[in-house]
């Protein structure tokens, strides 16, 4: 499999770390049709519930696992559209890129907020804009290279 392939599905993972349903939503609107309008509106609810007081952590451990799967999902999409017939090494680089992008977001979403000053609701909007951003970026655009 290609490195290219891999760190593609690396980074995909780290973003569904960061917002677990931005990945899979990004992929199916790639490809159109009606599940990408359910993705859509399920990551816009991600989006959303997040902010609420009552969310708990991203680390928690069902938040942990749904987001690794997302990741994992993420890999192996990506590598199925490359053309890969083997989508394992692409799915576990997505799992272990949203490990990363789990721990990763918390922290440097605590230490913003802490060292800044500034709500965490303000940066949790920049988290979810860069969230966004990324996975538009890192998925392929043409709707027929999707798996």
């Amino acid at each position: 499999m290609s490195k290219d392939v891999l760190s593609r599905a690396l980074e995909l993972g780290f973003v569904s770390g960061l917002r677990s349903l931005t990945p899979p939503a990004a992929i199916a609107l790639s490809r159109g049709g009606g599940a990408s309008l359910l993705l859509c509106a399920l990551a816009i609810g991600e989006l959303v519930g997040d902010k609420l007081p009552r969310t708990p952590a991203r680390t928690v451990p069902a938040a942990l696992l749904f987001r690794t799967a997302s990741g994992g999902f993420a890999g192996a999409t990506i590598s199925r559209a490359a053309g890969q017939p083997d989508v394992r090494a692409g799915a576990i680089c997505g799992a272990v890129g949203a490990l990363a992008g789990t721990f990763a977001g918390y922290e440097i979403r605590r230490r913003a907020t802490a060292d800044t000053g500034l709500p965490d609701f303000a940066v949790a909007l920049v988290e979810d804009a860069l969230a966004v951003w990324a996975a538009l970026k890192l998925t392929p655009g043409d709707k027929r290279s999707a798996a």
